[in-house]
Formats: C-alpha cells, sequence, structure tokens
C-alpha cells in the first residue's frame, strides 16, 4: 500500500480532535465536530463562535491541521470543512413542515 493510500482509523482522529483541538476551540466560544473520513482528508463541521468566525479557514489549516498533522506523524493528513446540513436542523425542517395549518 502507497503511504498515500493510508487509511486513517476514526477513533484516533476523534481522540486527537477531543483532547487537543476542542479545548483550543472551546476557550473560544467554538467547537468541531467530526463529520467523515476519506482516505487522508478529515471532514469537520465548525460549531458555536467558530461556526461564523472570519477566521476559521485560517483555524483549519493552522491550528486543526497542524496538531493532526504532528500527532499522527502524517504530512499528507487534510481537513476540510463539511459544510452540510446538521441532522439537528434537519429533524426541526421535518418538524416544522409536518405541521398543519
Amino acid at each position: 500500500m502507497k503511504e498515500t493510500e493510508r487509511f486513517i482509523e476514526k477513533e484516533t482522529i476523534a481522540a486527537v480532535l477531543r483532547e487537543k483541538v476542542s479545548p483550543l476551540l472551546r476557550s473560544h466560544g467554538g467547537d468541531l465536530t467530526l463529520t467523515g473520513i476519506s482516505r487522508s482528508v478529515v471532514k469537520v463541521s465548525f460549531t458555536g463562535a467558530c461556526q461564523y468566525c472570519p477566521s476559521a479557514c485560517e483555524t483549519l489549516e493552522h491550528v486543526v491541521q497542524k496538531i493532526l498533522r504532528e500527532a499522527l506523524g502524517d504530512e499528507t493528513i487534510r481537513v476540510e470543512t463539511d459544510y452540510g446540513v446538521s441532522q439537528a436542523l434537519l429533524d426541526e425542517a421535518k418538524r416544522i413542515l409536518r405541521k398543519t395549518y
């Protein structure tokens, strides 16, 4: 298997995010959620204050990605923001749409 085809374990990524990244983000009123992993691409969504922060892109690259790369010793890891709709928002929309007027 080529190094670029290495698979990253979800539990390992989740632990690094929980122990090293989340405390930093929570100190600024935000956090992140791991939404998926595909080969060496880690997808996260920001929550709280981080969700609307103008520096979110820089935080993603210079904080989240850097910490993951250092913790796992893998410079090929890329972190991307998942802009998908959350399950909570979908559930709320369904609840509203089911109401009859």
